[in-house]
């Protein structure tokens, strides 16, 4: 009787030894096939992203690349999914077959993941914006950085990251579509002579825009500037804007070295540009 008992704990004992062997040998082979997933993920990224760039790389090329490395990235995903399935002796088939018979459950619970890639679908066959494009999103402005199926990722000018569901996105400010311009405004004082003013900055916006010397020639401007006129007769100042057409992005770039140009001739002529400054009339009781 002992040596009955004996062999059936023994036999318990060696029963739950192999089925811990056995859950960890799968659970090895999904670790595997997570690594061997990631190799080829990596592997055929580089090989797609030297095919795409063959030719250079361009915002139209840095947008593909994107789109083809998230549909690659979703792609293995489904792959190291279904091979977990079959490490784990479930066939892929019946799991397809039970997500039919609940696809109604499945669809409204999915049902903002599927309008996210409809929506980036639609955003790349409109060529709403492409990597490289500073835009605004919903109050959210920054450089694409990459466009997915489900996502847009931005970054604004303080380094931080805006990663915004394509579904959510309803109107877009693109800031790098065809041409761009710079709206310059500068202040003189009353006193100054107005025609003189404006033949200072004539001569420097004909310089910026057409100079024989490329030093002096600001990149960029693609029409000639013009001034736009007064706009503003202040407590203290005369405002006069100016308006560059420009290539897309180039707008701040030249807003800050023409800035800094007229600010430096406008010292070498002795035109002031003022400060708030304000008039008091002293009355005298007799």
């Amino acid at each position: 009787m002992r040596d009955f008992i004996k062999f059936k704990v023994t036999e318990l004992g060696l029963g739950d030894f192999m089925l811990i062997f056995e859950f960890l040998y799968r659970l090895a082979l999904c670790i595997i096939a997570v690594i061997v997933g990631y190799i080829i993920f990596k592997l055929l990224s580089g090989m797609l992203k030297k095919a795409i760039r063959r030719k250079g790389s361009t915002k139209k090329t840095d947008t593909i690349l994107t789109l083809c490395t998230s549909i690659l990235r979703y792609f293995m995903y489904f792959c190291v999914f279904c091979q977990f399935l079959l490490i784990f002796g479930i066939s892929p088939a019946s799991i397809l077959a039970v997500a039919g018979v609940g696809s109604v459950a499945l669809g409204l619970g999915a049902q903002h993941f599927v309008e996210d890639i409809i929506s980036g679908l639609f955003i790349l066959l409109e060529d709403q914006y492409e990597v490289g494009d500073v835009i605004k999103i919903e109050g959210y402005e920054g450089t694409v950085e990459a466009i997915g199926l489900k996502t847009t990722k931005l970054r604004n000018y303080n380094g931080d990251v805006y990663i915004i569901p394509n579904g959510e996105i309803k109107i877009v400010t693109n800031s790098c579509k065809e041409f761009n311009r710079a709206l310059l405004e500068i202040s003189v004082a009353y006193e100054s002579d107005m025609d003189r003013v404006y033949e200072v900055l004539e001569d420097e916006l004909e310089t910026a825009w057409k100079s024989e010397n490329e030093e002096e020639r600001l990149g960029g401007i693609i029409a000639k500037p013009q001034i736009l006129g007064i706009t503003d007769l202040g407590d203290s100042a005369i405002t006069i804007r100016m308006s560059i057409d420009c290539e897309p992005g180039k707008q701040w770039e030249i807003e800050r070295k023409l800035r800094l140009r007229i600010k430096k001739r406008f010292d070498r002529e002795d035109i002031v540009i003022p400060y708030p400054q304000r008039v008091v009339y002293i009355r005298k009781e007799e």
